[in-house]
């Protein structure tokens, strides 16, 4: 029987330019809570989350504060919300970052399974998920009691060496070698997740992780629509 091989995609601003939680949240607070009460709601988080981040909070901490906003809310009130926010926004301009859509189109073709692995909730992702055909999703999950979140998180927490807890654990249950598994990622917390395997590849936004990428010697997937391709 054959190995079974998986590529593990970060999400905003790797796979896609649109950053899925800030859009979402402000398109489900006007679903939830109007035009006025969204606007209340949308300026209050965003304190909050500016306060926490002037504190020097770090992303694990801002990400759990930003899930805390759904506390009440009903699972299957947001996935509705999910599914209409995705056919809103799936067809701006840039949405896909082109090159690295054609390289999880290819791992398809070549039978290489992909995988989201995201600071994102599993119900905002799922929409796109369904879209691409992409079958596993490594993200988020929402504590729910009696109906409704709670504002929890469950672990693992999906955002830095989260992921690579989220993916060790993916690998060992589907039997897979991290060694036969490639990751895209383009920000410094996804560094767990692109040490995790063996073929990481770094979609290039974040100077330090390009640094990193090339003192390395891993592939750069270029973003501008100029100049896109893949150093090595």
């Amino acid at each position: 029987m054959n190995t079974p091989r998986f590529a593990f995609f970060d999400v905003d601003e790797t796979l896609k330019n649109v950053k899925s939680m800030d859009s979402f949240q402000s398109f489900y607070h006007r679903r939830r809570w109007g035009r006025l009460g969204s606007q209340i709601a949308d300026w209050r988080s965003c304190r909050r989350l500016e306060r926490l981040i002037i504190k020097g909070a770090d992303r694990t901490q801002v990400n759990t504060a930003f899930f805390e906003e759904f506390r009440g809310g009903r699972p299957e009130k947001v996935q509705v919300a999910a599914i209409s926010w995705f056919e809103h926004i799936r067809t701006s301009a840039d949405f896909f970052i082109e090159p690295v859509l054609a390289a999880l189109r290819k791992h398809q073709q070549d039978g290489t399974k992909p995988v989201f692995v995201s600071g994102s909730s599993v119900e905002i992702l799922q929409p796109l998920a369904d879209q691409l055909q992409v079958h596993h999703i490594l993200a988020n999950r929402l504590e729910v009691d009696a109906g409704r979140y709670t504002g929890r998180l469950l672990s693992p927490q999906t955002i830095g060496a989260g992921k690579r807890e989220a993916v060790n654990f993916f690998l060992m249950a589907h039997g897979a070698e991290p060694s036969g598994c490639f990751a895209y990622g383009d920000h410094l917390s996804d560094l767990p997740l692109l040490e995790t395997v063996g073929h990481p590849t770094v979609v290039a936004r974040n100077n330090d992780l390009i640094a990193i990428a090339r003192e390395r010697g891993w592939p750069i997937i270029l973003t501008q629509p100029s100049i896109s391709g893949v150093l090595t």
